[in-house]
């Protein structure tokens, strides 16, 4: 008797997780919209939103119905193990992206099916799952505009229930698609090297020339102008470089010829056109001759400003 009755009580919960009634059940199943918005790709931007499964039942008084959904790579195709999956702008160009059931990024896996228990109390119920989405493209590469993926059909979208595990078989509905997109909004990255004269004599008797490199990215089809601050002087037309109270007059140039003075006003700002890769501009330095330096390190500090 010691043995019987523990297995009568394992039969009877079988029964209730297993229960045929579940079967006589009908289920839907939608899938919200999800909308990154207007997002930056630039180098370190963290781009990531939600969506919401929701499911209902309607069946037998007291029930639980097993419903499992499986997702696939959505119109916007999808690499391998739909990882990742891609957003197309009109031209056909991607953005990558994700979709997972249990939080942002790469350790909480990807979304392929997903199996939700349903509590029906008085002959209903409904329960609802959140979908985690983030953005993995990272780079101005990727051209500014809008992109979207629709999920429509079985290839993309199912569900089957009543049934305790995905693997199982289950009775099939159809759920209506949803999107997912994005706006793609103007962006630029920026690397800027030092300037560096080197060693002077404490009698500058001719100009003292050095160049430098700033690097910008910007999205393709991207606009945009590089400003060069005033330093420690507040006049970009009129530079110093400072060793404590000693000063050296210097200015910087966008041209090798050193006649195009690089300010931050109207006219003397650099400009370029975005393509989704590298524009190198060159900076170009000189300290006029006819000036006296002491000994020591004369530096100046310069803000780098891309305005697009």
């Amino acid at each position: 008797m010691t043995r019987f009755l523990p297995l009568c009580a394992a039969l009877l919960m079988a029964c209730m997780v297993m229960s045929p009634r579940a079967a006589q059940a009908a289920c839907s199943a939608s899938v919200s919209n999800i909308n990154f918005g207007s997002i930056s790709v630039r180098s370190g931007a963290t781009n990531r939103t939600s969506g919401t499964i929701t499911v209902e039942c309607r069946g037998e008084l007291v029930d639980v119905v097993g419903v499992c959904l499986s997702f696939g790579a959505g119109q916007g195709g999808a690499s391998s193990g739909n990882n990742p999956r891609y957003m197309r702008g009109v031209t056909g160009e991607t953005l990558s992206y994700q979709l997972r059931p249990l939080g942002y990024g790469e350790g909480f896996g990807v979304l392929e099916q997903i199996y939700v228990p349903v509590v029906m109390v008085l002959g209903s119920g409904s329960a609802q799952v959140p979908i985690y989405a983030d953005v993995t493209s990272r780079s101005v590469s990727v051209g500014s505009g809008s992109y979207s993926s629709t999920f429509s059909g079985s290839a993309d979208i199912s569900m089957k229930y009543g049934l305790i595990a995905c693997d199982l078989p289950g009775k099939a509905a159809t759920v209506p698609p949803f999107t997912v997109s994005a706006q793609v909004v103007p962006s630029c990255e920026l690397v800027v090297s030092p300037l560096a004269f080197g060693i002077i004599s404490s009698s500058i008797q001719q100009p003292k020339d050095a160049s430098s490199s700033i690097t910008v990215r910007c999205t393709s089809d991207t606009s945009y102008t590089v400003s060069l601050g005033s330093g420690q002087s507040g006049d970009a037309a009129n530079r110093i470089l400072r060793n404590g109270t000693e000063t050296l007059s210097y200015n910087l140039y966008q041209d090798p010829g050193r006649s195009a003075p690089w300010g931050d006003t109207s006219g003397t700002r650099a400009s370029g056109y975005g393509t989704g890769t590298d524009n190198v501009f060159t900076v170009y330095g000189r300290i006029p001759a006819g000036q006296n330096a002491y000994v020591g390190v004369y530096t100046d500090n310069v803000v780098v400003t891309v305005n697009y």
